[in-house]
């Protein structure tokens, strides 16, 4: 009988600890049940959240090419710009240089206003003289003229 209460206890034990496995395993099994339920949410809030990175990268993406093609378009109408602007330059500078020889020319065209007129007056000055002297030539003239009229044989 003794065997049998040995047996029995032995079994009772073996039994306990098969329990206690299997409550082992469950145990853990519900660990690693909870464990991979985190890791799939875990990976899923991951995931989401690598995709609106990747949305957010693509946007930016396609946000620096549309900023590349304007400043591209940007630096096209600069180019254009500028050279419109230097050809006005080039136009004003002509203008301004046409304009300083027009002043030059306008005041060479003053000094020599100015110096035929002074030379009109001068002559001007000499024949009112010449005029003057004649006049006085042609009466003194007269008076001589008169005086040989009235003494010549053709006078008489």
């Amino acid at each position: 009988m003794k065997c049998q209460a040995l047996l029995l206890t032995l079994l009772m034990v073996c039994s306990l600890c098969v329990v206690g496995y299997i409550h082992n395993q469950k145990k853990e099994e519900a660990q690693l049940s909870k464990l991979i339920s985190f890791q799939n949410v875990k990976h899923r809030v991951t995931k989401d959240v690598m995709q609106e990175y990747q949305t957010h990268l693509i946007e930016s993406s396609s946000l620096l090419d549309k900023i590349k093609k304007q400043i591209q378009d940007l630096a096209g109408e600069v180019r254009g710009a500028q050279d419109v602007a230097e050809g006005t330059k080039n136009e004003v500078d002509m203008c301004n240089s046409d304009l300083k020889r027009i002043a030059d020319e306008a005041v060479a065209t003053e000094a020599d206003k100015t110096h035929v007129k002074s030379e009109f007056e001068k002559k001007k000055a000499s024949f009112q003289e010449q005029l003057a002297n004649l006049k006085k030539e042609m009466e003194q003239l007269s008076k001589v003229c008169d005086y040989i009229k009235k003494t010549s044989d053709e006078a008489k």
